[in-house]
């Protein structure tokens, strides 16, 4: 019992800052009236540090009236797209922790259309999850 008690003190404190990873999107109003967005992703941060950092992003261009719209404390694939609304409008989606850079694509996506979305731009995309040969590939829609 000493044995697996003291393993587990050494399982959650010396790697305990490598498993964790956060991430976070917020938008905000720039200068011109327009939408903008902040993020953070980052392994060994918390949830609620990449909240901070995501609108210290947008506040560093300008932005006001920043509001997070999406923010984890899992690892994972992200992807921020950028979206046409049906009353013409643009506006920010994200999806966080997400298995594979499709999957992170198609949840963005289908967050999009569930607002409204009619057309759609994948304007930035990472992967704070554990290494894998899996490339992330930047395209238009």
């Amino acid at each position: 019992m000493k044995i697996e008690c003291g393993l587990m003190f050494i399982l959650v404190f010396v790697f305990a800052p490598y498993i964790q990873a956060s991430s976070a999107v917020a938008v905000a109003i720039n200068k011109q009236g327009s939408l903008g967005y902040g993020y953070s992703y980052n392994p060994g941060t918390t949830e609620a540090e990449a909240k901070r950092r995501a609108i210290e992003h947008c506040l560093n261009w300008g932005g006001r009236n920043t509001r997070v719209i999406a923010s984890t404390s899992r690892r994972g694939f992200g992807a921020i797209l950028w979206f046409l609304r049906a009353d013409k409008k643009l506006d920010y989606t994200a999806a966080l922790a997400a298995p594979s850079w499709e999957a992170a694509v198609n949840e963005a996506k289908r967050k999009a259309k569930s607002l409204g979305g009619t057309a759609f731009k994948v304007i930035m995309g990472w992967n704070d999850g554990l290494r894998t040969n899996q490339p992330i590939i930047m395209q238009k829609l």
